[in-house]
């Protein structure tokens, strides 16, 4: 009886040791599994490229063209070149206006090209225009002929009335040298009457470098003031020194002296050696009035008495044989109607009619 309880322990010690291993107990365990999960590298944040901003009054630009035939001062930074081929180059800048320069040479363009010779030329060649109608599209200022040894210099400023019929353009500066071979011609549309004085300088200041039959005539405004410069006279005077000689004269008191002189030209008396720009002297010399003949001091074509608004001051203008109104110091002045003018710095003055003969009127 004890045997057979034993055997019966033993053979549910057996069993239970099945079960036991069949269920993994008592068995090794298998190995713990870690999982690893990449953490991605982030990316860098690109740094974005600074925008430069255009200080526009900074300084003056002069571009030469790629070919060193011509060069003119742009206004300021704004401006930027976008074309520049052979016989052509043009300016932009931004809600201001454009500058386009063209050329030709030759028999066969010359006889296809329109020269604005005279100002019902100049109002014939806008009228094709797109179908313009003078006086109510468009009006002609400022026409200036000139003949500089051959060469004729030929310049207006079209104000647009009708801006419709101008892709949005105030005015529109013209300025063409011109002779039986070749021809440059400089056209500037101004969005803004406030732009117009600097376009108009930077019209004046284009200069032809390379080898042009019109090379003498586009010297730029800066060598206008050789033949008219202050001083060249043996009793001129400054405006510092002024009354320090006895021909000296001063700026205020112009015209009350017997000797006295110009705002740029103090100290010029009846001997000076001093000419208008279109070179017509064939009067005899007017005494104390810096050279010029009575038919200059009276023409308003050759003189002019304009009045700075600021204070009332006034000085002399004359043209220089490109086209441009300029003072004794080659300084240039712009009309922007039938009075009023600017000069190259923005100040304004005012213009009555009058010529060199009121500057130069002696005190009763």
């Amino acid at each position: 009886m004890k045997n057979k309880k034993l055997l019966a322990v033993l053979a549910l010690a057996v069993s239970a040791s099945v079960l036991m291993a069949g269920c993994g107990f008592g068995g090794d365990e298998p190995e713990e599994q870690v999982e690893v999960t990449a953490t991605p590298t982030p990316e860098a944040t690109p740094t974005p490229e600074a925008t430069p901003t255009v200080a526009p009054d900074v300084q003056d630009t002069t571009y030469t063209s790629a070919d060193g035939s011509v060069s003119i001062k742009l206004p300021d930074a704004t401006w930027a070149n976008k074309t520049d081929e052979t016989n052509t180059l043009s300016f932009e800048s931004p809600n201001v206006g454009n500058i386009l320069i063209l050329h030709g040479q030759g028999e066969e363009t010359m006889a296809a090209t329109v020269i604005p010779s005279t100002q019902d030329m100049a109002v014939s060649l806008e009228q094709a225009d797109n179908d313009k109608v003078q006086g109510t599209d468009f009006e002609i200022q400022n026409y200036t002929a000139n003949d500089v040894n051959g060469i004729g210099v030929y310049s207006y400023v079209t104000h647009m009335l009708n801006t419709e019929k101008s892709d949005g353009n105030l005015y529109v500066i013209h300025k063409v040298f011109a002779n039986a071979g070749e021809y440059y011609s400089i056209e500037a549309s101004v969005k803004t009457e406030e732009a117009l004085a600097s376009v108009q300088a930077a019209v004046d200041s284009f200069q032809i470098l390379g080898n042009s039959t019109l090379k003498e005539a586009a010297p730029g405004t800066a060598a206008s003031t050789d033949n008219n410069a202050a001083g060249t006279d043996a009793n001129a005077g400054t405006d510092a020194a002024a009354g320090t000689d006895a021909n000296a004269g001063t700026d205020a008191a112009a015209g009350t002296d017997a000797n006295a002189g110009t705002d740029a030209a103090a100290g010029t008396d009846g001997t000076a050696d001093t000419s208008s720009g279109d070179g017509s002297g064939g009067s005899t010399t007017i005494p104390n009035s810096a050279g010029f003949t009575d038919e200059q001091l009276t023409d308003t074509n050759q003189t002019r008495t304009i009045y700075r608004n600021s204070d009332g001051h006034p000085l002399v203008i004359q043209p220089d044989g490109n086209g441009n109104w300029v003072d004794f110091d080659g300084n240039t002045y712009t009309f922007t109607g039938e009075q009023d003018a600017y000069d190259a710095e923005g100040n304004s003055y005012y213009w009555h009619g009058e010529g060199a003969d009121v500057y130069y009127m002696p005190v009763q």
